[in-house]
Protein backbone atom coordinates (compact mmCIF):
# COMPACT_ATOMS: atom_id res chain seq x y z
CA UNK A 1 0.00 0.00 0.00
CA UNK A 2 2.35 2.39 -0.99
CA UNK A 3 2.73 4.91 -3.89
CA UNK A 4 4.28 8.21 -4.85
CA UNK A 5 5.11 11.29 -2.15
CA UNK A 6 6.66 13.71 -4.30
CA UNK A 7 5.19 16.96 -6.03
CA UNK A 8 3.24 16.48 -9.40
CA UNK A 9 1.20 19.13 -11.45
CA UNK A 10 -1.22 16.70 -12.87
CA UNK A 11 -3.84 15.45 -10.41
CA UNK A 12 -5.37 12.99 -13.21
CA UNK A 13 -2.77 11.33 -13.37
CA UNK A 14 -3.09 7.18 -12.85
CA UNK A 15 -1.53 5.71 -9.96
CA UNK A 16 -0.71 2.41 -8.96
CA UNK A 17 -0.98 1.12 -5.13
CA UNK A 18 1.24 -2.74 -4.76
CA UNK A 19 3.05 -3.52 -2.02
CA UNK A 20 6.90 -4.98 -1.87
CA UNK A 21 10.01 -5.69 0.31
CA UNK A 22 12.14 -6.17 -2.74
CA UNK A 23 14.62 -3.91 -2.17
CA UNK A 24 16.36 -4.79 -5.53
CA UNK A 25 12.86 -3.32 -7.14
CA UNK A 26 12.69 -0.75 -5.03
CA UNK A 27 16.63 0.50 -5.18
CA UNK A 28 15.90 0.53 -9.49
CA UNK A 29 12.21 2.52 -8.75
CA UNK A 30 13.83 5.08 -6.30
CA UNK A 31 16.57 5.92 -8.38
CA UNK A 32 14.54 7.00 -11.54
CA UNK A 33 12.94 8.85 -8.70
CA UNK A 34 15.27 10.50 -6.35
CA UNK A 35 18.75 10.76 -8.46
CA UNK A 36 19.83 13.77 -6.45
CA UNK A 37 19.15 11.60 -2.92
CA UNK A 38 20.79 8.16 -4.65
CA UNK A 39 23.88 8.40 -2.90
CA UNK A 40 22.57 8.80 0.77
CA UNK A 41 19.30 6.37 0.19
CA UNK A 42 22.35 3.66 -0.57
CA UNK A 43 24.66 4.63 2.11
CA UNK A 44 21.79 4.69 4.88
CA UNK A 45 21.76 1.44 7.12
CA UNK A 46 18.63 -0.57 7.44
CA UNK A 47 17.10 -0.66 10.78
CA UNK A 48 17.12 -3.82 12.61
CA UNK A 49 13.53 -5.26 13.76
CA UNK A 50 12.39 -4.24 17.00
CA UNK A 51 13.13 -6.53 19.85
CA UNK A 52 10.81 -7.54 22.25
CA UNK A 53 10.24 -10.00 25.72
CA UNK A 54 9.69 -13.38 25.23
CA UNK A 55 5.97 -14.72 25.31
CA UNK A 56 4.73 -15.97 28.50
CA UNK A 57 2.05 -18.64 29.13
CA UNK A 58 -1.74 -17.61 29.42
CA UNK A 59 -1.93 -20.92 31.74
CA UNK A 60 0.95 -21.51 33.79
CA UNK A 61 2.99 -18.25 33.14
CA UNK A 62 6.28 -20.32 31.92
CA UNK A 63 8.31 -19.41 28.68
CA UNK A 64 5.89 -20.05 25.44
CA UNK A 65 7.12 -20.32 22.03
CA UNK A 66 3.85 -19.03 20.17
CA UNK A 67 0.10 -19.41 19.89
CA UNK A 68 -1.05 -22.98 20.61
CA UNK A 69 -5.28 -23.33 19.95
CA UNK A 70 -5.66 -20.10 20.11
CA UNK A 71 -3.75 -18.87 22.89
CA UNK A 72 -0.13 -18.16 23.65
CA UNK A 73 0.64 -21.08 25.76
CA UNK A 74 3.75 -23.44 26.64
CA UNK A 75 5.02 -27.51 25.17
CA UNK A 76 3.44 -28.39 28.84
CA UNK A 77 -0.15 -27.03 28.35
CA UNK A 78 -0.09 -27.24 24.75
CA UNK A 79 0.03 -31.05 25.37
CA UNK A 80 -2.24 -31.02 27.97
CA UNK A 81 -5.00 -29.43 26.52
CA UNK A 82 -5.04 -31.88 23.36
CA UNK A 83 -5.32 -34.79 26.05
CA UNK A 84 -7.96 -33.30 27.87
CA UNK A 85 -9.99 -30.17 25.86
CA UNK A 86 -12.91 -32.49 25.14
CA UNK A 87 -13.18 -33.72 28.68
CA UNK A 88 -15.65 -32.28 31.04
CA UNK A 89 -13.45 -29.81 33.85
CA UNK A 90 -15.93 -30.95 36.52
CA UNK A 91 -15.08 -34.75 35.63
CA UNK A 92 -11.93 -34.46 36.91
CA UNK A 93 -12.51 -33.17 40.07
CA UNK A 94 -10.97 -30.85 42.01
CA UNK A 95 -9.98 -32.03 45.73
CA UNK A 96 -9.90 -28.10 46.91
CA UNK A 97 -12.44 -24.88 46.00
CA UNK A 98 -11.92 -25.09 42.11
CA UNK A 99 -9.87 -22.29 42.55
CA UNK A 100 -6.11 -23.96 42.37
CA UNK A 101 -3.41 -21.27 41.23
CA UNK A 102 -1.97 -23.06 38.24
CA UNK A 103 2.04 -22.45 38.23
CA UNK A 104 5.13 -24.23 36.05
CA UNK A 105 5.83 -25.87 39.57
CA UNK A 106 1.96 -26.50 40.28
CA UNK A 107 0.08 -27.11 37.19
CA UNK A 108 0.59 -31.05 37.55
CA UNK A 109 -1.40 -30.78 40.69
CA UNK A 110 -4.90 -30.16 39.42
CA UNK A 111 -5.90 -31.54 36.15
CA UNK A 112 -9.68 -29.53 36.20
CA UNK A 113 -8.49 -26.43 37.64
CA UNK A 114 -5.63 -26.62 34.77
CA UNK A 115 -8.43 -27.04 31.75
CA UNK A 116 -10.57 -24.22 33.43
CA UNK A 117 -7.77 -21.69 33.06
CA UNK A 118 -6.58 -23.67 29.26
CA UNK A 119 -10.70 -22.29 28.38
CA UNK A 120 -11.34 -19.58 30.27
CA UNK A 121 -8.01 -18.06 28.71
CA UNK A 122 -8.81 -18.52 25.14
CA UNK A 123 -7.59 -21.95 24.24
CA UNK A 124 -10.36 -23.46 21.98
CA UNK A 125 -11.69 -27.58 21.88
CA UNK A 126 -12.17 -26.58 17.64
CA UNK A 127 -8.60 -25.68 16.83
CA UNK A 128 -7.69 -29.49 17.65
CA UNK A 129 -7.14 -31.09 14.66
CA UNK A 130 -8.49 -35.07 13.76
CA UNK A 131 -5.38 -36.91 11.97
CA UNK A 132 -7.64 -36.62 9.00
CA UNK A 133 -7.81 -32.73 9.19
CA UNK A 134 -3.98 -32.76 9.67
CA UNK A 135 -3.14 -34.86 6.52
CA UNK A 136 -5.93 -32.51 5.15
CA UNK A 137 -3.75 -29.73 5.91
CA UNK A 138 -0.27 -31.11 4.90
CA UNK A 139 -1.50 -31.32 1.32
CA UNK A 140 -2.99 -27.75 1.05
CA UNK A 141 0.31 -26.82 2.09
CA UNK A 142 2.09 -28.53 -0.66
CA UNK A 143 -0.68 -27.26 -3.11
CA UNK A 144 0.17 -24.14 -2.61
CA UNK A 145 3.85 -24.42 -2.59
CA UNK A 146 3.60 -25.84 -6.16
CA UNK A 147 1.68 -22.74 -6.87
CA UNK A 148 3.79 -20.50 -5.47
CA UNK A 149 7.43 -22.52 -7.21
CA UNK A 150 5.22 -22.56 -10.55
CA UNK A 151 4.29 -18.52 -10.48
CA UNK A 152 8.30 -17.67 -9.12
CA UNK A 153 9.28 -19.04 -12.24
CA UNK A 154 7.30 -16.20 -14.36
CA UNK A 155 9.51 -13.77 -15.96
CA UNK A 156 9.15 -9.64 -14.47
CA UNK A 157 7.35 -9.10 -17.94
CA UNK A 158 4.77 -11.47 -16.73
CA UNK A 159 4.25 -9.57 -13.50
CA UNK A 160 4.26 -6.37 -14.74
CA UNK A 161 1.90 -4.57 -16.87
CA UNK A 162 3.20 -4.53 -20.52
CA UNK A 163 4.53 -1.57 -21.99
CA UNK A 164 1.38 -0.37 -24.02
CA UNK A 165 -0.50 -0.60 -20.59
CA UNK A 166 1.66 1.84 -18.96
CA UNK A 167 1.15 4.03 -22.06
CA UNK A 168 -2.29 3.89 -21.73
CA UNK A 169 -2.68 4.88 -18.09
CA UNK A 170 -0.49 7.75 -18.96
CA UNK A 171 2.42 7.55 -16.26
CA UNK A 172 5.15 9.06 -16.18
CA UNK A 173 8.64 8.71 -14.58
CA UNK A 174 8.17 10.11 -10.77
CA UNK A 175 5.37 6.90 -10.31
CA UNK A 176 7.07 4.54 -7.55
CA UNK A 177 6.18 1.03 -8.54
CA UNK A 178 6.01 -1.54 -6.27
CA UNK A 179 5.69 -4.99 -5.90
CA UNK A 180 3.52 -6.73 -3.70
CA UNK A 181 3.70 -10.12 -5.39
CA UNK A 182 6.13 -11.68 -3.08
CA UNK A 183 3.87 -11.35 0.31
CA UNK A 184 1.43 -14.10 -1.42
CA UNK A 185 4.25 -16.84 -1.56
CA UNK A 186 3.72 -19.31 1.31
CA UNK A 187 6.91 -18.28 3.90
CA UNK A 188 7.96 -18.72 7.53
CA UNK A 189 4.97 -18.22 10.02
CA UNK A 190 4.96 -16.00 13.00
CA UNK A 191 7.76 -16.20 15.36
CA UNK A 192 7.35 -15.65 19.13
CA UNK A 193 9.21 -11.40 18.20
CA UNK A 194 5.95 -11.21 15.93
CA UNK A 195 3.38 -12.50 17.98
CA UNK A 196 4.54 -10.17 20.85
CA UNK A 197 4.89 -7.49 18.89
CA UNK A 198 1.22 -8.37 17.62
CA UNK A 199 -0.51 -8.59 20.83
CA UNK A 200 1.63 -5.09 22.10
CA UNK A 201 -0.23 -3.53 19.30
CA UNK A 202 -3.60 -4.88 20.56
CA UNK A 203 -3.04 -3.78 24.21
CA UNK A 204 -2.01 -0.04 22.39
CA UNK A 205 -5.11 0.14 20.63
CA UNK A 206 -7.01 -1.15 23.95
CA UNK A 207 -5.38 2.33 26.00
CA UNK A 208 -5.75 4.76 23.16
CA UNK A 209 -8.89 6.03 24.95
CA UNK A 210 -7.11 5.96 28.37
CA UNK A 211 -4.42 7.74 27.38
CA UNK A 212 -5.77 10.62 25.15
CA UNK A 213 -7.90 11.35 28.33
CA UNK A 214 -5.20 11.70 29.94
CA UNK A 215 -3.19 13.94 27.40
CA UNK A 216 -6.66 16.60 27.47
CA UNK A 217 -9.24 16.22 24.68
CA UNK A 218 -10.14 19.31 22.25
CA UNK A 219 -13.49 18.56 22.67
CA UNK A 220 -16.13 17.09 25.64
CA UNK A 221 -17.32 13.73 24.18
CA UNK A 222 -20.21 13.71 26.11
CA UNK A 223 -21.91 16.90 24.94
CA UNK A 224 -24.28 16.56 21.80
CA UNK A 225 -23.44 18.10 18.50
CA UNK A 226 -26.08 20.09 16.98
CA UNK A 227 -24.47 22.36 14.32
CA UNK A 228 -22.53 20.86 10.96
CA UNK A 229 -18.98 22.85 12.89
CA UNK A 230 -19.93 21.13 16.16
CA UNK A 231 -19.64 17.80 14.38
CA UNK A 232 -16.77 18.28 12.77
CA UNK A 233 -15.03 19.09 15.82
CA UNK A 234 -16.29 16.16 17.55
CA UNK A 235 -14.05 14.56 15.21
CA UNK A 236 -11.34 15.41 16.77
CA UNK A 237 -11.64 13.23 19.66
CA UNK A 238 -11.59 10.19 17.37
CA UNK A 239 -7.93 11.56 15.77
CA UNK A 240 -6.53 12.49 19.54
CA UNK A 241 -7.57 8.92 20.05
CA UNK A 242 -6.20 7.39 17.30
CA UNK A 243 -2.73 9.36 17.79
CA UNK A 244 -2.70 8.39 20.97
CA UNK A 245 -2.54 4.61 19.73
CA UNK A 246 0.47 5.91 16.91
CA UNK A 247 2.13 7.38 19.96
CA UNK A 248 2.30 3.83 21.19
CA UNK A 249 4.25 2.04 18.05
CA UNK A 250 7.48 3.00 19.50
CA UNK A 251 9.17 2.97 15.75
CA UNK A 252 6.82 6.15 14.64
CA UNK A 253 8.05 7.94 17.47
CA UNK A 254 11.74 7.42 15.73
CA UNK A 255 11.19 8.56 12.76
CA UNK A 256 11.88 12.22 11.38
CA UNK A 257 9.76 14.97 13.16
CA UNK A 258 8.48 16.34 10.23
CA UNK A 259 7.84 13.19 8.44
CA UNK A 260 5.56 12.27 11.30
CA UNK A 261 3.48 15.57 10.78
CA UNK A 262 3.16 14.88 7.36
CA UNK A 263 2.12 11.37 7.74
CA UNK A 264 -0.15 12.21 9.88
CA UNK A 265 -1.42 15.34 7.93
CA UNK A 266 -2.11 13.62 5.20
CA UNK A 267 -3.19 10.28 6.37
CA UNK A 268 -5.38 10.19 9.59
CA UNK A 269 -8.20 11.68 8.37
CA UNK A 270 -8.68 8.92 5.86
CA UNK A 271 -7.83 6.53 8.67
CA UNK A 272 -10.61 7.87 11.13
CA UNK A 273 -13.25 5.82 9.05
CA UNK A 274 -11.23 2.46 8.96
CA UNK A 275 -10.97 2.78 12.65
CA UNK A 276 -14.40 3.09 12.94
CA UNK A 277 -15.39 -0.50 11.98
CA UNK A 278 -13.51 -1.36 15.22
CA UNK A 279 -15.83 0.81 17.42
CA UNK A 280 -19.00 0.32 15.59
CA UNK A 281 -21.98 -0.82 17.69
CA UNK A 282 -23.88 -3.26 15.56
CA UNK A 283 -26.75 -3.85 18.15
CA UNK A 284 -28.08 -0.10 17.91
CA UNK A 285 -26.46 0.65 14.94
CA UNK A 286 -24.90 3.83 16.44
CA UNK A 287 -20.92 5.23 16.05
CA UNK A 288 -19.65 5.56 19.53
CA UNK A 289 -16.38 4.69 20.86
CA UNK A 290 -16.94 4.75 23.83
CA UNK A 291 -19.57 4.09 26.30
CA UNK A 292 -19.08 7.59 28.37
CA UNK A 293 -19.31 9.70 24.60
CA UNK A 294 -22.68 10.04 22.64
CA UNK A 295 -23.14 8.73 19.63
CA UNK A 296 -21.61 10.41 16.25
CA UNK A 297 -24.64 13.05 14.74
CA UNK A 298 -24.59 11.52 10.82
CA UNK A 299 -27.53 13.95 10.23
CA UNK A 300 -25.51 15.66 7.53
CA UNK A 301 -23.43 12.79 6.09
CA UNK A 302 -26.17 12.30 3.27
CA UNK A 303 -27.18 16.04 2.17
CA UNK A 304 -23.69 17.02 2.69
CA UNK A 305 -22.36 13.91 0.49
CA UNK A 306 -25.20 12.74 -1.88
CA UNK A 307 -26.75 9.62 -2.05
CA UNK A 308 -24.64 8.13 -4.25
CA UNK A 309 -21.34 8.94 -2.43
CA UNK A 310 -23.13 7.42 1.09
CA UNK A 311 -24.32 4.13 -1.15
CA UNK A 312 -20.70 3.81 -2.29
CA UNK A 313 -18.78 4.68 1.26
CA UNK A 314 -21.46 2.59 3.13
CA UNK A 315 -20.56 -0.78 1.04
CA UNK A 316 -17.65 -0.29 1.81
CA UNK A 317 -17.87 0.09 5.43
CA UNK A 318 -20.10 -2.71 5.65
CA UNK A 319 -17.04 -4.93 4.26
CA UNK A 320 -14.18 -3.82 6.92
CA UNK A 321 -17.06 -3.76 9.51
CA UNK A 322 -16.90 -7.37 8.40
CA UNK A 323 -13.52 -8.10 8.61
CA UNK A 324 -13.08 -6.57 11.78
CA UNK A 325 -15.67 -8.76 13.15
CA UNK A 326 -13.70 -11.46 11.62
CA UNK A 327 -10.03 -10.26 13.13
CA UNK A 328 -9.89 -7.02 14.71
CA UNK A 329 -6.08 -7.56 14.82
CA UNK A 330 -5.95 -7.23 10.62
CA UNK A 331 -7.74 -3.66 11.16
CA UNK A 332 -5.29 -2.36 13.98
CA UNK A 333 -2.34 -3.62 11.79
CA UNK A 334 -4.00 -1.87 8.59
CA UNK A 335 -4.41 1.35 10.20
CA UNK A 336 -0.27 1.23 11.30
CA UNK A 337 0.31 0.52 8.01
CA UNK A 338 -1.82 2.83 6.18
CA UNK A 339 -0.09 5.76 8.72
CA UNK A 340 2.89 4.79 7.00
CA UNK A 341 2.18 4.97 3.55
CA UNK A 342 3.73 7.53 0.85
CA UNK A 343 1.82 9.56 -1.18
CA UNK A 344 -1.86 7.81 0.40
CA UNK A 345 -4.20 10.53 -1.52
CA UNK A 346 -3.89 8.93 -4.49
CA UNK A 347 -6.48 11.55 -5.76
CA UNK A 348 -4.62 14.89 -4.79
CA UNK A 349 -1.41 14.49 -4.98
CA UNK A 350 0.26 17.76 -5.85
CA UNK A 351 0.62 19.18 -2.67
CA UNK A 352 2.03 16.52 -0.94
CA UNK A 353 5.89 16.99 0.74
CA UNK A 354 8.78 15.19 -0.08
CA UNK A 355 10.13 13.54 2.97
CA UNK A 356 13.32 14.33 4.46
CA UNK A 357 14.27 10.46 5.19
CA UNK A 358 11.79 8.32 3.04
CA UNK A 359 13.98 5.16 3.13
CA UNK A 360 13.25 5.09 6.57
CA UNK A 361 9.26 5.58 6.37
CA UNK A 362 9.26 2.82 3.67
CA UNK A 363 11.53 0.05 5.37
CA UNK A 364 8.85 0.26 8.22
CA UNK A 365 5.94 1.06 6.26
CA UNK A 366 7.38 -3.02 4.32
CA UNK A 367 7.84 -4.79 8.11
CA UNK A 368 4.06 -3.71 8.99
CA UNK A 369 2.96 -5.06 5.45
CA UNK A 370 5.08 -8.24 6.22
CA UNK A 371 3.64 -8.59 9.81
CA UNK A 372 0.40 -8.60 8.60
CA UNK A 373 0.99 -10.98 5.85
CA UNK A 374 2.88 -13.58 8.09
CA UNK A 375 -0.18 -13.27 10.44
CA UNK A 376 -3.09 -13.58 8.16
CA UNK A 377 -1.14 -16.84 6.91
CA UNK A 378 -0.60 -18.52 9.96
CA UNK A 379 -4.26 -17.32 11.28
CA UNK A 380 -6.21 -18.15 8.64
CA UNK A 381 -4.29 -20.35 6.32
CA UNK A 382 -2.85 -19.42 2.90
CA UNK A 383 -5.58 -19.83 0.49
CA UNK A 384 -8.14 -17.14 2.74
CA UNK A 385 -4.80 -15.02 3.29
CA UNK A 386 -5.24 -13.92 -0.74
CA UNK A 387 -7.90 -13.77 -0.25
CA UNK A 388 -8.35 -11.10 2.49
CA UNK A 389 -5.01 -9.55 0.97
CA UNK A 390 -6.63 -9.11 -2.38
CA UNK A 391 -9.94 -7.77 -0.58
CA UNK A 392 -8.19 -5.06 1.16
CA UNK A 393 -5.64 -3.49 -1.33
CA UNK A 394 -9.29 -3.27 -3.26
CA UNK A 395 -11.36 -2.12 -0.42
CA UNK A 396 -8.85 0.63 0.84
CA UNK A 397 -8.30 2.17 -2.62
CA UNK A 398 -12.06 2.56 -3.06
CA UNK A 399 -12.04 4.37 0.18
CA UNK A 400 -9.33 6.57 -0.49
CA UNK A 401 -10.98 7.98 -3.56
CA UNK A 402 -14.57 8.33 -1.44
CA UNK A 403 -13.01 9.71 0.95
CA UNK A 404 -11.16 12.64 -0.88
CA UNK A 405 -14.37 13.17 -2.30
CA UNK A 406 -16.06 13.94 0.83
CA UNK A 407 -12.77 16.25 2.06
CA UNK A 408 -13.55 18.17 -0.73
CA UNK A 409 -17.49 18.45 -0.26
CA UNK A 410 -16.68 19.54 3.55
CA UNK A 411 -14.12 22.24 2.50
CA UNK A 412 -16.32 23.50 -0.05
CA UNK A 413 -19.14 23.79 2.42
CA UNK A 414 -16.97 25.40 4.98
CA UNK A 415 -17.47 29.73 5.06
CA UNK A 416 -14.79 31.71 6.43
CA UNK A 417 -16.43 32.51 9.66
CA UNK A 418 -17.07 28.03 9.58
CA UNK A 419 -13.27 27.61 9.05
CA UNK A 420 -12.57 30.57 11.96
CA UNK A 421 -14.35 28.18 14.49
CA UNK A 422 -12.85 25.09 13.24
CA UNK A 423 -10.32 23.35 16.12
CA UNK A 424 -6.75 23.66 14.80
CA UNK A 425 -6.49 20.00 14.94
CA UNK A 426 -9.24 19.74 12.65
CA UNK A 427 -7.75 22.56 10.31
CA UNK A 428 -4.47 20.57 9.78
CA UNK A 429 -6.00 16.98 9.48
CA UNK A 430 -8.66 18.39 6.95
CA UNK A 431 -5.59 20.51 5.47
CA UNK A 432 -7.27 23.63 5.75
CA UNK A 433 -5.51 26.76 4.09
Amino acid sequence: MSSNNSQRTDCSQTRILIITTDKNILDQLEQVQYNEKSDRQNSTQKKSKPKVNDLICVVCGSPANGYNFGAIACESCKAFFRRNARKDPKSLHCVEKGDCKITPFTRRFCSSCRLTKCLNNGMQCDRIWTIEQKAEKRRQIEENKKLAMNSNVQSNEEKLPSTSCLDDLSMDTNILFTDFTEFLLPQAQLNANDLQRIETISDSYQRRIEFAAREGLPWDPSIPTKTFIQVLNSHSVHVMRLLSFFKQIPEFNQLDVNDRVTLIKYNLNTLLGINCALWYKKETHELIEDDADVPSNMQFYQILHGYKTCLESRKIFLSLLHLASYDRKIIQLILIILLLTKGFSITNPSDEQIFNDGTSVDQLHNYYTELLWKYMETMHGYAKAVNLFSELLAHITSWQIIHEEMRNNILRTLSPDDTNELLPIMKSILRVS
